[in-house]
């Protein structure tokens, strides 16, 4: 199995999450530049987007939220995460959207010119200020999954969106995200799924699932 990614995908790096999370083994990591449209990766997806995740023997599966399922289905008794939608559909809607919101502002503010004059641009931002200052009061009524040693996938997305704004849009985050926010994110990266899946971590880009895990164990 092959999981077609790149280091700074917010996708890509909730599905090596959630597969840490799930207590997946192992597969191989192919590390790609989506943007160049490889065709390695075209050939199993023709919207050359990551992640992409190639079973043996079965066509691939894209689409992070796909992904996601598929691999807890992998090891869904033992995972310390679970596929609770129906529980957890406004928390997964709330991260999804936000990851989304916040990759679109990233990609625009690299390709469009000038990006001050882009409508997107300035609707991405309001967008994820407005999601970023309602987490406030939505941290404050449980149930949200922080503290429990078995997570839902609502939680990680929401999570790894929370994180990759941060690290993307700083000055966003430190004008829009609340104390709360910040309290609750730095509770859920003391997990070593976050601490295994950081920037600097895939970096790196190891081989395998395995290499990555070993890297950060060697780390701590």
């Amino acid at each position: 199995m092959q999981l077609y990614l790149n280091d700074t995908s917010p996708f890509a790096r909730w599905v090596l999450v959630t597969a840490l999370e799930a207590g997946v083994e192992d597969f191989s990591l192919v590390w790609v530049d989506p943007w160049a449209s490889p065709g390695s990766l075209t050939a199993i997806n023709p919207f050359s987007t990551v992640p992409t995740l190639k079973p043996e023997n079965e066509p691939a599966v894209f689409e992070s939220l796909l992904v996601c399922q598929y691999l807890l289905g992998l090891n869904e008794k033992t995972a310390n995460v679970e596929w609770r939608v129906a529980s957890g559909l406004h928390r997964l809607a709330k991260g999804k959207t936000l990851m989304e919101m916040a990759f679109r502002r990233v990609v625009l503010q690299r390709f469009v010119a000038p990006p001050k004059n882009c409508e997107l641009i300035a609707r991405s931002e309001e967008g994820v200020s407005r999601a970023l200052a309602e987490l406030e009061q939505f941290f404050h009524a449980p149930p949200y999954g922080t503290t429990a040693s078995r997570l839902s996938i609502a939680d990680l997305c929401l999570a790894v969106a929370l994180a990759y704004v941060r690290f993307r849009l700083p000055e966003l985050f430190q004008t829009a995200a609340t104390a709360k926010t910040s309290e609750i994110l730095q509770q859920w990266e003391k997990r070593p799924s976050f601490a295994a899946t950081s920037p600097q971590a895939l970096k790196a880009q190891p081989e395998s699932l395995r290499a990555l895990k070993s890297s950060a164990a060697a780390s701590r």
